[in-house]
């Protein structure tokens, strides 16, 4: 038997271990990283292998989460040859060695209906992880919701642009209400190609439905130039480059602009909005955690490198829409000039995105 303490940064010390018998103990398993997991999925490949997790559901979300109540759970006949998680949730209370009284005074004192009663009583996962920045029950609400559109509610096309080979994703919005038929993903695309996907999506928006569309994209990497070849197209006022690692524009409370669009994004999914039942955008809004502020108690989220660290991918479609709320187009356009000059793609300092990280 080896005992491994685990760390998301030498996750290789799970790796290499092949016999024809395995048997992997994962205790206190929801605070393990993801990487962890996969790492030491390459030991399950023999007939013999066995794992077992166990552990209290403190998140609601990770590797240990999926296995438990998630999307890698056995629910079909066949799904255990597939590799998928026998899942057993047990409450205190179906325990013999748990007094009843007691679980009537976590009743009593936490509230059945409170994450600690949740997480400690009934063996199920909270609502709300603390670090994690939007809940997932906000998300699951506004899935469900479907809001009327009002005619002046303008459109805006969040558009997050991908490294080469990576995907691009553009989120179409008008006011409380994101459209299910205008998102798309794009892969491998050069610039001038994904300038002229663009410009077909401002051109089939005017064309069928008589809208003019905003184009909100980071102008970083492939991003500047697909900018500028929308703008030597003839599209310049309808394109706009932000600079999203700069300082934004409520410096007293944000780290940088990208973590206050995304403020602006949770504010928004607060109120009485509809998403559409897109599964990697609901996925990607609930992924990103806080990150500890410091002295200075400005809002802070992890970085990309950060969240590749523990195992969890880029979440571009909630960068897309998030984008959406990157320029106040309800201002006056000489106010928008304005504001271009000082947090858009021409204010001269170049800042560092997030994305670049």
């Amino acid at each position: 038997a080896d005992a491994i303490s685990w760390s998301e940064d030498n996750s290789e010390a799970f790796a290499g271990t092949h016999e024809k018998h395995v048997l992997g103990v994962f205790d206190e398993a929801s605070a393990i990283a993801r990487i962890i997991f996969n790492v030491f999925a390459g030991a399950m490949s023999t007939p013999g292998a066995r794992w077992l997790a166990l552990g209290n559901s403190t998140r609601n979300e990770g590797y240990f989460y999926d296995a438990t109540h998630g999307d890698r759970v056995a629910r079909k006949a066949g799904d255990l040859e597939r590799g998928m998680w026998n899942a057993f949730v047990i409450p205190s209370w179906e325990s013999p060695f748990v007094d009843p009284a007691w679980v009537q005074e976590m009743k009593d004192s936490l509230g059945e209906d409170s994450d600690e009663f949740r997480i400690r009583v009934a063996g199920l996962p909270p609502r709300f992880d603390a670090e994690q920045f939007i809940p997932r029950h906000w998300v699951n609400a506004a899935n469900e919701r479907v809001v009327p559109i009002f005619e002046r509610w303008p459109l805006i096309l969040g558009v997050d642009i991908g490294h080469t080979g990576d995907k691009s994703v553009i989120v179409p919005r008008r006011g409380r209400k994101v459209l299910r038929d205008g998102c798309h993903v794009h892969r491998g695309e050069r610039t001038t190609d994904f300038a002229r996907i663009i410009v077909d999506q401002i051109k089939y928006w005017r064309e069928e439905h008589g809208l003019e569309a905003n184009c909100v994209m980071e102008a970083i990497g492939m991003g500047v130039g697909v900018v500028e070849t929308i703008e030597d197209m003839g599209y310049e006022n309808q394109v706009w480059g932000v600079m999203t690692g700069k300082a934004a524009q409520e410096t007293e409370l944000y780290s940088n602009m990208r973590c206050e669009m995304w403020a602006y994004m949770k504010e928004w999914l607060e109120g009485e909005v509809e998403l559409p039942n897109v599964a990697d955008l609901s996925d990607d809004l609930v992924t990103v955690k806080r990150k500890p502020s410091g002295a200075t108690n400005k809002l802070a989220l992890e970085s990309k490198d950060q969240m590749r660290r523990r195992g969890v991918r880029s979440p571009d479609w909630a960068d897309a829409l998030a984008l959406t709320f990157a320029v106040p187009f309800d201002l006056l356009p000489e106010k928008r000039d304005l504001w271009h000059k000082k947090w858009g793609e021409g204010s001269g300092d170049e800042g560092r995105s997030w994305a670049s990280n």
